[in-house]
Protein backbone atom coordinates (compact mmCIF):
# COMPACT_ATOMS: atom_id res chain seq x y z
CA UNK A 1 0.00 0.00 0.00
CA UNK A 2 1.31 3.28 -1.12
CA UNK A 3 0.77 5.36 1.48
CA UNK A 4 2.43 9.05 0.28
CA UNK A 5 0.96 11.52 2.51
CA UNK A 6 -0.51 11.90 6.04
CA UNK A 7 -1.75 14.77 7.97
CA UNK A 8 -2.61 14.34 11.20
CA UNK A 9 -5.40 16.28 11.59
CA UNK A 10 -8.10 18.19 9.97
CA UNK A 11 -11.66 19.69 9.75
CA UNK A 12 -11.67 20.32 6.19
CA UNK A 13 -12.15 16.86 4.95
CA UNK A 14 -15.14 15.47 6.87
CA UNK A 15 -17.66 17.31 7.67
CA UNK A 16 -18.20 18.26 11.52
CA UNK A 17 -15.51 15.41 12.41
CA UNK A 18 -11.43 16.26 13.19
CA UNK A 19 -10.25 13.96 11.25
CA UNK A 20 -6.12 12.30 9.79
CA UNK A 21 -6.50 12.19 6.58
CA UNK A 22 -4.30 9.48 4.13
CA UNK A 23 -3.31 10.29 0.71
CA UNK A 24 -2.56 7.38 -1.99
CA UNK A 25 -0.89 7.13 -4.91
CA UNK A 26 -1.94 7.38 -8.37
CA UNK A 27 -4.80 8.34 -9.99
CA UNK A 28 -6.71 7.69 -13.17
CA UNK A 29 -7.79 11.25 -14.02
CA UNK A 30 -5.58 14.45 -14.45
CA UNK A 31 -7.82 17.31 -13.56
CA UNK A 32 -6.80 19.94 -14.87
CA UNK A 33 -7.07 22.39 -11.59
CA UNK A 34 -5.64 19.54 -9.40
CA UNK A 35 -2.92 20.39 -7.22
CA UNK A 36 -1.89 16.81 -6.21
CA UNK A 37 1.00 17.15 -9.00
CA UNK A 38 3.35 14.24 -7.70
CA UNK A 39 1.02 12.45 -5.97
CA UNK A 40 -0.69 11.79 -9.46
CA UNK A 41 2.43 11.83 -11.75
CA UNK A 42 5.53 11.77 -9.45
CA UNK A 43 4.80 9.39 -6.73
CA UNK A 44 7.55 8.03 -6.36
CA UNK A 45 9.34 11.17 -6.10
CA UNK A 46 7.53 11.17 -2.42
CA UNK A 47 8.27 9.18 0.85
CA UNK A 48 6.38 6.09 1.50
CA UNK A 49 4.71 6.75 4.88
CA UNK A 50 4.61 2.87 7.48
CA UNK A 51 1.23 2.05 7.99
CA UNK A 52 2.80 1.45 11.48
CA UNK A 53 3.15 5.55 11.86
CA UNK A 54 -0.61 5.97 11.08
CA UNK A 55 -1.57 3.16 13.78
CA UNK A 56 1.35 5.19 16.85
CA UNK A 57 -0.43 8.49 15.75
CA UNK A 58 -4.52 6.87 15.95
CA UNK A 59 -3.22 5.31 19.40
CA UNK A 60 -2.06 8.19 20.54
CA UNK A 61 -4.70 10.29 19.61
CA UNK A 62 -7.76 7.82 20.79
CA UNK A 63 -10.73 9.51 21.79
CA UNK A 64 -9.73 12.84 20.21
CA UNK A 65 -9.25 12.04 16.41
CA UNK A 66 -13.00 10.83 15.18
CA UNK A 67 -11.90 9.29 12.18
CA UNK A 68 -9.69 8.34 9.23
CA UNK A 69 -10.15 9.91 5.54
CA UNK A 70 -8.40 8.07 2.97
CA UNK A 71 -8.03 9.77 -0.30
CA UNK A 72 -5.96 10.53 -3.22
CA UNK A 73 -5.40 9.93 -5.84
CA UNK A 74 -7.57 7.88 -6.65
CA UNK A 75 -7.90 4.76 -3.44
CA UNK A 76 -9.87 2.50 -5.67
CA UNK A 77 -6.87 1.89 -7.87
CA UNK A 78 -5.31 -0.40 -4.71
CA UNK A 79 -8.35 -2.54 -4.84
CA UNK A 80 -8.07 -5.18 -2.32
CA UNK A 81 -5.11 -3.46 -0.29
CA UNK A 82 -7.64 -0.50 -0.03
CA UNK A 83 -10.34 -2.93 1.42
CA UNK A 84 -7.39 -4.59 3.91
CA UNK A 85 -6.76 -0.40 5.05
CA UNK A 86 -10.28 0.01 5.48
CA UNK A 87 -10.24 -3.16 7.45
CA UNK A 88 -7.42 -2.18 9.68
CA UNK A 89 -8.44 0.89 10.85
CA UNK A 90 -12.12 -0.41 11.87
CA UNK A 91 -9.51 -2.41 13.70
CA UNK A 92 -8.21 0.38 15.65
CA UNK A 93 -11.77 1.38 16.25
CA UNK A 94 -12.03 4.40 14.32
CA UNK A 95 -14.49 5.83 11.76
CA UNK A 96 -13.10 5.80 7.87
CA UNK A 97 -14.58 7.42 4.84
CA UNK A 98 -13.14 7.23 1.43
CA UNK A 99 -12.90 9.66 -1.11
CA UNK A 100 -13.11 8.62 -4.78
CA UNK A 101 -13.89 9.98 -8.22
CA UNK A 102 -16.07 7.10 -9.05
CA UNK A 103 -14.60 5.42 -12.33
CA UNK A 104 -14.32 2.56 -10.76
CA UNK A 105 -18.10 1.45 -9.42
CA UNK A 106 -17.20 -2.38 -8.91
CA UNK A 107 -14.77 -1.14 -6.03
CA UNK A 108 -17.38 1.61 -4.49
CA UNK A 109 -19.99 -1.33 -4.57
CA UNK A 110 -17.06 -3.85 -2.71
CA UNK A 111 -16.52 -0.62 -0.27
CA UNK A 112 -19.86 0.17 0.80
CA UNK A 113 -20.09 -4.00 1.76
CA UNK A 114 -16.96 -3.55 4.01
CA UNK A 115 -17.66 -1.42 7.01
CA UNK A 116 -16.99 2.11 5.79
CA UNK A 117 -18.83 5.05 8.00
CA UNK A 118 -19.03 7.83 5.16
CA UNK A 119 -17.59 7.92 1.26
CA UNK A 120 -17.72 10.99 -0.65
CA UNK A 121 -17.31 10.62 -4.44
CA UNK A 122 -16.41 13.74 -6.70
CA UNK A 123 -18.32 14.28 -9.51
CA UNK A 124 -16.46 16.16 -12.07
CA UNK A 125 -19.03 17.31 -14.41
CA UNK A 126 -22.16 16.80 -16.89
CA UNK A 127 -22.47 12.55 -17.34
CA UNK A 128 -21.39 13.09 -21.01
CA UNK A 129 -17.79 11.90 -22.19
CA UNK A 130 -16.92 14.98 -23.65
CA UNK A 131 -17.73 17.18 -20.54
CA UNK A 132 -15.70 14.62 -18.64
CA UNK A 133 -12.78 15.00 -20.80
CA UNK A 134 -12.64 18.88 -20.78
CA UNK A 135 -12.25 18.67 -16.74
CA UNK A 136 -10.21 15.33 -16.25
CA UNK A 137 -7.91 15.36 -19.71
CA UNK A 138 -8.63 11.77 -20.15
CA UNK A 139 -11.25 9.62 -21.46
CA UNK A 140 -13.86 8.47 -18.99
CA UNK A 141 -16.26 5.99 -18.53
CA UNK A 142 -19.06 8.01 -17.77
CA UNK A 143 -21.82 5.40 -17.74
CA UNK A 144 -19.95 3.96 -15.11
CA UNK A 145 -19.68 7.37 -12.82
CA UNK A 146 -23.43 7.00 -13.56
CA UNK A 147 -23.74 3.85 -11.42
CA UNK A 148 -21.65 4.95 -8.72
CA UNK A 149 -23.62 7.73 -8.08
CA UNK A 150 -26.58 4.89 -7.89
CA UNK A 151 -24.77 3.13 -5.52
CA UNK A 152 -24.04 6.06 -3.44
CA UNK A 153 -27.78 6.99 -3.29
CA UNK A 154 -28.72 4.12 -2.57
CA UNK A 155 -26.42 3.30 0.39
CA UNK A 156 -27.38 3.41 3.78
CA UNK A 157 -24.05 4.45 5.34
CA UNK A 158 -24.32 7.36 8.35
CA UNK A 159 -22.39 10.03 5.75
CA UNK A 160 -22.52 9.92 1.67
CA UNK A 161 -21.73 12.93 -0.03
CA UNK A 162 -21.09 14.26 -3.85
CA UNK A 163 -18.69 16.59 -4.13
CA UNK A 164 -18.37 19.66 -6.93
CA UNK A 165 -15.10 21.81 -7.80
CA UNK A 166 -16.70 25.08 -9.49
CA UNK A 167 -14.47 26.49 -11.62
CA UNK A 168 -14.67 29.39 -14.69
CA UNK A 169 -14.41 27.78 -18.21
CA UNK A 170 -14.82 24.13 -16.78
CA UNK A 171 -17.68 24.00 -14.24
CA UNK A 172 -19.87 26.73 -13.72
CA UNK A 173 -23.76 27.40 -13.11
CA UNK A 174 -24.61 25.89 -16.49
CA UNK A 175 -22.41 22.73 -16.09
CA UNK A 176 -23.73 22.04 -12.66
CA UNK A 177 -27.54 22.46 -12.89
CA UNK A 178 -26.76 19.79 -16.16
CA UNK A 179 -25.57 17.68 -13.31
CA UNK A 180 -27.83 18.09 -10.50
CA UNK A 181 -30.47 15.58 -11.98
CA UNK A 182 -28.24 12.74 -11.60
CA UNK A 183 -27.77 14.14 -8.03
CA UNK A 184 -31.59 14.80 -6.63
CA UNK A 185 -31.90 12.85 -3.38
CA UNK A 186 -28.52 12.90 -1.92
CA UNK A 187 -28.08 13.47 0.96
CA UNK A 188 -25.02 15.72 1.17
CA UNK A 189 -23.55 18.04 -1.77
CA UNK A 190 -20.58 19.75 -1.05
CA UNK A 191 -19.67 22.72 -3.52
CA UNK A 192 -15.95 24.14 -3.71
CA UNK A 193 -14.83 27.17 -5.68
CA UNK A 194 -11.01 25.93 -7.10
CA UNK A 195 -7.92 27.60 -5.92
CA UNK A 196 -5.08 28.43 -8.56
CA UNK A 197 -1.51 27.77 -7.82
CA UNK A 198 0.10 25.07 -8.75
CA UNK A 199 -2.54 23.41 -10.72
CA UNK A 200 -2.12 20.47 -12.97
CA UNK A 201 -2.86 22.90 -16.20
CA UNK A 202 -0.59 25.63 -15.79
CA UNK A 203 -3.06 27.91 -17.55
CA UNK A 204 -5.40 27.61 -14.49
CA UNK A 205 -2.91 28.82 -12.24
CA UNK A 206 -3.99 32.97 -13.26
CA UNK A 207 -8.10 31.67 -13.70
CA UNK A 208 -9.65 33.94 -10.98
CA UNK A 209 -12.27 31.81 -9.24
CA UNK A 210 -16.07 32.41 -8.43
CA UNK A 211 -16.84 35.35 -6.83
CA UNK A 212 -18.76 34.76 -2.99
CA UNK A 213 -21.72 36.20 -4.97
CA UNK A 214 -21.71 33.77 -8.05
CA UNK A 215 -21.00 30.73 -5.45
CA UNK A 216 -23.86 31.67 -3.53
CA UNK A 217 -26.01 31.54 -6.82
CA UNK A 218 -24.72 28.23 -7.12
CA UNK A 219 -25.42 27.04 -3.91
CA UNK A 220 -29.11 28.01 -4.69
CA UNK A 221 -29.13 25.89 -7.55
CA UNK A 222 -28.03 22.99 -5.06
CA UNK A 223 -30.16 23.41 -2.38
CA UNK A 224 -33.24 21.79 -3.20
CA UNK A 225 -31.75 18.95 -4.65
CA UNK A 226 -30.44 17.52 -1.54
CA UNK A 227 -31.02 17.08 1.97
CA UNK A 228 -27.69 18.99 3.01
CA UNK A 229 -25.51 21.53 1.54
CA UNK A 230 -22.24 22.11 2.40
CA UNK A 231 -20.37 25.15 0.81
CA UNK A 232 -16.58 24.27 1.38
CA UNK A 233 -14.86 26.83 4.07
CA UNK A 234 -18.46 28.81 4.51
CA UNK A 235 -21.35 27.87 6.02
CA UNK A 236 -24.49 25.21 5.86
CA UNK A 237 -27.47 24.57 4.30
CA UNK A 238 -30.17 21.81 4.79
CA UNK A 239 -32.86 21.57 1.52
CA UNK A 240 -36.24 22.36 2.53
Amino acid sequence: MLIKGFIKSSLLEWEGMLSSVIFLADCNLRCRYCHARDLVLNPDRLDTIPFAAVERHLRAGEGWIDGVVITGGEPTLHGEELLDLVRRLKDLSVRVMVETNGTRPEWIARLLEGGLDAISMDVKAPLTPGAYARVTGCEVDTRAVRRSIELILAAELPCCEFRVTLAPGLVGPEELEQMLPALQGARRIALQNFRPGECLDPAFNTVEPFSREQMDAMRALAAARCEQLVVRGRDRVSAE
